[in-house]
């Protein structure tokens, strides 16, 4: 009886280590996708302020695609804050992804701000911001993918 109590001991022991793995490994995956919304995020705005500059976009397209990159950044941040870390890895991957959407959503409401004063000052400054937090997700993805 005790080599049956022993040996279930062990299976369940195997068991949790190999779900926790593969839990830490799903939050990962959702950690890489989160950052790669935040990334298209981002990437979208900049390229909406080079043609905004260039006097290549209609206002009202303009707006709009604004609104959905400030959408899309914001749930990215949003999804992430759903799901808490449950291991010390899990902890470390939102503490390395969480203030990057912060900074994502961040410059995305400073973009969309800039953008309807038609600041071009604020503009220019605000796209700089976003390639330096587009560099920084992209480093995070290339790091977890």
């Amino acid at each position: 009886m005790r080599k049956r109590t022993a040996f279930a001991g062990l299976v369940l022991a195997i068991t949790l280590t190999a779900c926790s793995g593969s839990s830490a490994a799903s939050y990962a995956d959702s950690a890489v996708v989160r950052a790669q919304e935040g990334l298209s995020a981002v990437g979208t705005l900049h390229q909406i302020i080079v043609a905004h500059t260039e006097g290549r976009l209609f206002p009202t397209f303009a707006t709009a695609a604004v609104d959905d990159a400030l959408a899309t950044a914001t749930k990215a941040l949003d999804e992430l804050d759903s799901q808490p870390p449950t291991s010390p890895e899990t902890q470390q991957l939102y503490d390395e992804l969480h203030p990057r959407l912060q900074d994502a959503v961040a410059r995305a409401t400073e973009a969309q701000e800039a953008l309807e004063a038609a600041d071009t000052g604020r503009i220019a400054a605000v796209d700089g911001e976003l390639v330096r937090v587009s560099d920084q997700l992209t480093a995070f993805v290339e790091s977890h993918a």
